[in-house]
């Protein structure tokens, strides 16, 4: 008798899980995921200028005391990063404008921006893509990649970049988009402001001048959160605010001005700009200009395929001959390229200067814990998870992640 109670027991329990285990991916399948990410937003701002908007997500949801940025640590191979699981060397979007020399062609060339929309120039798979293979809707609004049609498949809805472009309207359509009809409605929204980068360029992050800005971009932040808990299927939402880097501080005393070692008679081609770029060297210079450049104070050169592991650089054919970075708070300039910026980034990632934000809150995160750092790379596969679809093969690693979820 003691077995056959103890039989049914275990029975009823199973199928008790087993009801859970189901009522959770039905929660899953209802999940819509909004990433928003601030440009160039360092992981400190918050602390150092005031952010009381972002600190309440913390407050309710999950912060992370940084997210480590992918090698370069610049603005398009970081968004794509963040899209794909994947380090720009696999992913191939090393810096904002670049020469293929497969393709022969440049991405993002002056006067030539069409090619940003063509997919050939992106790898891996972005998660719109992932998502769109598997019958989920999505949209984007001014994400790097999300304009091309990479492995022949675009965002349901996506926008054509546009820098003034009011960032009211940029909240008011996503707004929008969270109460289309739930069969047009998208479970995955991305969207992009370029503040306080371009502040933090012209100021500095150090500079008090920077407050405002970062005021502003934080307020904005609170008027989507404002807008979004009058919806419906609020309580659907999980919102992840992110940046692609962080910004470290510049001095015009801390400056190397490549021209004045090198004969630049010796380079066919350069990539990047401060403080990392990759370049061509002219057949038979390639040892001479290593040698040169071996000896910068201040500056760390290496030929491709040798660059240290840790920045998991130097492998793609776009790294060309060899990649030039300056030692941190040092720039990396031509003669005809010098400007007076007062903060840049690109630098290793181990200088935590170019560390990024990442703050999440909605019905899969945990309440009110800080995380260590952790790598970008991941944000790939946490997105998958949330909205329950099977990731492609990534550099990321949901277990490296999942702690900050329910």
């Amino acid at each position: 008798m003691k077995k056959v109670l103890f039989f049914a027991l275990f029975i009823s329990l199973t199928g008790l899980i087993s009801c859970t285990q189901i009522s959770q991916e039905n929660k899953n399948d209802e999940r819509i995921l909004v990433v928003l990410s601030l440009d160039g937003f360092r992981w400190d701002y918050s602390d150092r200028f005031g952010a009381p908007n972002l600190e309440q997500i913390a407050s309710e949801g999950v912060k992370a005391e940084s997210m480590i940025p992918s090698f370069p640590s610049t603005t398009f191979a970081n968004h794509y990063t963040m899209a794909t699981g994947l380090y720009p060397d696999h992913h191939g979007i090393l810096v904002n404008r670049f020469y293929d020399p497969i393709l022969d062609e440049t991405y993002n060339e002056p006067g030539k921006r069409s090619t940003v929309e063509e997919g050939k120039f992106y790898g891996g798979e972005p998660i719109w893509v992932t998502a769109e293979k598997q019958d989920v809707k999505t949209a984007t609004f001014f994400w790097v990649g999300s304009e091309a049609d990479v492995k022949g498949i675009r965002p349901s809805i996506w926008k054509k970049y546009d820098h003034g472009f009011p960032y009211e309207q940029r909240i008011d359509t996503v707004i929008a988009w969270l109460q289309l009809p739930e069969e047009e409605r998208p479970r995955l929204i991305m969207w992009y402001f370029d503040e306080p980068d371009s502040s933090g360029h012209h100021f500095g992050p150090e500079n008090d001048s920077l407050q405002p800005v970062i005021h502003r971009m934080d307020s904005l932040v609170g008027v989507f959160r404002a807008k979004l808990a009058k919806l419906p299927n609020a309580d659907q939402v999980d919102f992840i605010v992110v940046s692609d880097h962080g910004m470290a501080s510049l001095s015009s005393d801390r400056r190397i001005i490549l021209d004045q070692y090198v004969d630049t008679s010796m380079i066919k081609l350069i990539d990047g700009w401060n403080p990392t770029m990759n370049l061509i060297v002219k057949d038979g210079f390639e040892d001479s200009v290593y040698s040169i450049f071996s000896k910068v104070p201040h500056l760390r050169v290496w030929k491709h395929g040798e660059a240290p592991a840790h920045l998991n650089h130097g492998t793609h054919p776009r790294t060309h001959d060899m990649t030039l970075l300056a030692e941190d708070g040092w720039s990396l300039f031509w003669s005809w390229t010098v400007n007076n910026a007062k903060g840049t980034h690109g630098y290793d990632t181990r200088n935590t200067d170019v560390h990024a934000i990442f703050y999440a809150t909605g019905p899969s995160f945990k309440e009110n814990i800080e995380v260590k750092p952790f790598q970008n790379i991941h944000l790939y596969p946490l997105m998958a998870h949330i909205l329950n679809i099977e990731p492609a093969p990534v550099d990321g690693s949901f277990d490296s992640i999942k702690e900050i979820l329910k």
